[in-house]
């Protein structure tokens, strides 16, 4: 019944506009190219952003948002943070029927106040509020009036008037209010147009603004949102965080304000450094020492996020961590320079943007895009880069969390850009070797040893370490792509090191895996090791295509079938060179055995928007090649 009357009001408002008295903001007023791709649209929004000086910030958000159906929910609320350092002033709210009449306002008892949420964090000045009308008429309409203060400048509001895709903006400003004399450092994505910039007296206004921006549309592997999008990022130049000034014009420039910030937090308790001695008396090289005092880290510390005032940027010091027995990734990081240094081993602190294939930051843009911290370690032929949170990461491994990007190293010189190690087709392997039997019922009784290198191997090594045995079967009992089956036993060899390695074996019993239909026996040969994705042919895609994934798979089978067996039919071989990859599979019969081998080497790239149908047909005929079946006919 909802439904229904949805789809009335909306045939209502477009087919009889003229017979409803429409109110401030009616649907009907959208215009109809709004509305492709588009499950929102945002009729206006007012930013405002003044810099009064360098811990002084206010911003002021008027917007008002239609949303169409159910999907565009997600942009229907408002929320926001603060603390110590950030106030909520002002907050009100209305909301609109699809004619644009108000049903009712914000009441200030409607707010929730809460704690910011995290499951790792042990203190934490931060609050939370929000709001929702929890509206389900739609179309509906919301309006939000909201104005924060910042006393700092070292993190200035970005301004990305699309907040999403699907979703379409009919007007949509941002106004920049500073001194004439304050340099403002700017990004800009995809704009039409120029600021209006206008000098009065002492202030200097700069106004964006966008008109008629039709919503970015949901497709595979499309580049990210502020790279189709009208997007600008700001940087300070001269800023201050609570009492540390500090300038953001260079990257060196950057690294000194860090380093002035956590100057004096390097110092030990006197047990501490004699622990250090002990630990590395006998080591024989650097390395050695290291690895040592990194064992020694893990073993003794863990991770908790730790943020009051400016604990987000500031370490605690070392002494607490030697005390605690922990600390967030600034204070561990922090330790371990500190540790080394007893050691007579030179190591940096290093900041850093984490997070599984996190894109690049802008490395000719310096500005404060980092979420995390680590340990790098320079010695005469390499570096050893060191994940300070993690219990159980090799020393030396980045993996998919901090690998294959730009890092701030934080040297007495100041900040110098550079990069992690980098993971590619030669560590990111995946190996499968599978032996085993199926009798004439279609039994399938198997032995796997699958090997996981490098980023294949992120995932496998962080469930093994987390998880208890019993848990590790509940997982391989619900999630192996096979119809039935039972875990016989298993296990796990884990090899560290700079490129680390998990061997994974595997007894598996699978009745009725091949089917049995008359006198044919159908066998899938691919048993473990299948491509699940396929995609939506489109003849009108839009945007380029970007792959991250970049690994290598090699999967052998040998099966050895029932007595009395022929082949009828086996899979034909397949060789398909792409730009997006490369598969290659065969399958033969000798005798009592069947063996069949697959490889696939997926490509990292960016591609033109027409070679999407191209990607498309690849990862299909990988998909039907994986899931072919040999055909055997019993002898009479």
């Amino acid at each position: 019944m909802r439904q229904l009357k949805s789809v009335l009001v909306i045939f209502i408002l477009f087919i009889l506009p003229g017979y409803l008295k429409a109110g401030e903001y009616p649907v009907s007023a959208i215009p109809k190219s709004m509305l492709t791709h588009a499950n929102a649209v945002i009729r206006k929004e007012e930013q405002v952003v003044e810099i009064r000086s360098l811990n002084k910030v206010t911003v002021r958000d008027h917007y008002v948002i239609t949303i169409l159906n159910e999907a565009g929910e997600q942009f229907a609320y408002w929320q926001d943070y603060y603390s110590k350092m950030r106030s909520i002033d002002h907050i009100d709210g209305n909301l609109y029927d699809a004619l644009g009449n108000k049903i009712r306002s914000l009441k200030k008892s409607e707010i929730q106040d809460e704690p910011m949420a995290s499951q790792v964090s042990m203190v934490m000045d931060r609050r939370i509020k929000y709001h929702n009308f929890n509206h389900k008429e739609f179309p509906y309409t919301v309006e939000y009036d909201a104005e924060v203060t910042n006393d700092e400048t070292m993190f200035l509001p970005d301004w990305s008037p699309l907040p999403g895709r699907s979703i379409s903006v009919e007007k949509s400003s941002f106004t920049l209010v500073a001194d004439p004399d304050y340099e403002i450092r700017t990004r800009a994505y995809n704009l039409p147009k120029p600021p209006v910039v206008t000098i009065n007296g002492k202030a200097k206004t700069m106004v964006w603004e966008i008109n008629a921006q039709t919503a970015i549309a949901k497709e595979f592997a499309a580049p990210p949102l502020h790279e189709l999008a009208p997007y600008i990022s700001f940087g300070a130049s001269d800023f201050k965080l609570d009492d540390f000034k500090g300038s953001m014009r260079t990257w060196q420039d950057f690294g000194r304000f860090i380093s002035k910030l956590n100057e004096g937090l390097g110092e030990l308790p006197e047990p501490i450094i004699e622990r250090v001695n002990q630990i590395v008396a006998g080591a024989k090289t650097d390395e050695e020492k290291v690895n040592r005092l990194y064992a020694f880290l893990q073993q003794n510390t863990h991770y908790i996020s730790i943020s009051l005032g400016i604990g987000g940027w500031r370490p605690f010091p070392a002494s607490y961590v030697a005390s605690k027995g922990y600390g967030d990734c600034k204070a561990l990081s922090n330790y371990m320079v500190a540790l080394l240094k007893v050691a007579g081993i030179k190591a940096y602190y290093v900041l850093i943007n984490g997070g599984a294939y996190q894109r690049d930051i802008p490395v000719d843009f310096p500005a404060s895009n980092f979420n995390h911290a680590i340990c790098a370690v320079p010695l005469v032929n390499d570096t050893i880069w060191l994940e300070c949170t993690s219990q159980t990461t090799p020393p030396g491994y980045m993996g998919s969390f901090t690998g294959n990007r730009h890092a701030l190293l934080i040297t007495e010189e100041g900040g110098k850009l550079v990069s992690t190690p980098t993971y590619d087709k030669r560590q990111n392997i995946q190996n499968c070797e599978l032996s085993g039997t199926v009798d004439g019922a279609g039994t399938l009784n198997l032995k796997a040893k699958n090997f996981y290198q490098a980023q294949c191997s992120d995932q496998l090594q962080m469930r093994i370490h987390a998880q208890s045995r019993e848990e590790q079967l509940i997982y391989l009992k619900k999630n192996l792509d096979i119809p039935h089956y039972d875990v016989v036993n298993f296990d796990y060899q884990e090899t560290v090191g700079r490129v680390p390695s998990i061997t994974e074996n595997l007894i598996i019993s699978a009745p009725n895996y091949a089917q049995v239909t008359g006198k044919r026996l159908f066998i899938m040969p691919n048993i473990l090791n299948r491509w699940d994705t396929r995609l939506v042919a489109d003849t009108a895609r839009l945007y380029p295509v970007e792959l991250s994934e970049e690994k290598v798979e090699k999967d052998s089978v040998v099966l050895t079938i029932p007595e009395g067996y022929i082949t009828e039919s086996l899979p034909k071989p397949l060789d398909i060179q792409t730009p997006f990859g490369q598969y290659k599979s065969s399958c033969s019969v000798q005798g009592d055995k069947l063996y069949f081998s697959r490889s696939l080497a997926l490509n990292k790239g960016k591609f033109a928007a027409a070679d999407y149908n191209n990607l498309l047909n690849f990862y299909e005929q990988v998909f039907k090649a994986d899931r072919a079946k040999a055909v055997l006919v019993k002898i009479e």
